[in-house]
């Protein structure tokens, strides 16, 4: 994805890195009802750690922390992608957050659906996550996108995840 498949909303999209944590912290901080299925606040060492996180039997090259910036330099979103999980031909959304105050503008959905596509392209034929059971604005969101509920929420602790699904159309 690229500023300009995206109308204007995003000048720069790159891999964040360790001196991107504050703004990343800030942005994660401004979305408390997220944070509040978790049971936790964001930390800069959570989120550190989050950066390079993988699941199991990944490794760092399937993995893509990325950040939606506006013209002004400022983080508008943030998408942890890894590719090739859970199965090959799949991806996983391990987390997305848009900047509180650009939530309900239509931001967030158009990345996503910009994400589908080049996806799909790419020959990936689903993309799966999960959203914390409870959190009705992740579960219509997502729902909105596309994704589909697609197994039984797990067990995380504090909190059970429930697994989504979007089966890509390849084009033709």
């Amino acid at each position: 994805m690229n500023g300009e498949e995206l109308n204007g909303i995003v000048a720069s999209v790159r891999k964040l890195s360790h001196s991107d944590l504050p703004a990343l912290l800030s942005l994660c901080l401004g979305n408390p009802q997220y944070y509040a299925f978790l049971v936790e606040e964001p930390t800069m060492g959570a989120l550190a750690a989050e950066v390079t996180e993988l699941p199991p039997g990944c490794s760092p090259d399937q993995k893509s922390y990325i950040g939606f910036f506006d013209a002004g330099g400022d983080l508008i979103a943030v998408l942890d992608l890894v590719r090739g999980y859970p199965a090959e031909g799949c991806a996983f959304i391990g987390f997305f957050m848009v900047d509180a105050s650009r939530q309900g503008t239509g931001v967030g959905s158009l990345l996503i659906l910009q994400l589908l596509n080049r996806l799909r392209c790419e020959g990936v034929s689903r993309v799966r996550l999960a959203y914390v059971e409870g959190n009705e604005q992740s579960r219509r969101f997502w729902e909105k996108c596309g994704f589909v509920e697609a197994g039984v929420p797990s067990d995380q602790g504090e909190y059970r995840v429930v697994p989504m699904e979007c089966r890509l159309a390849q084009p033709m």
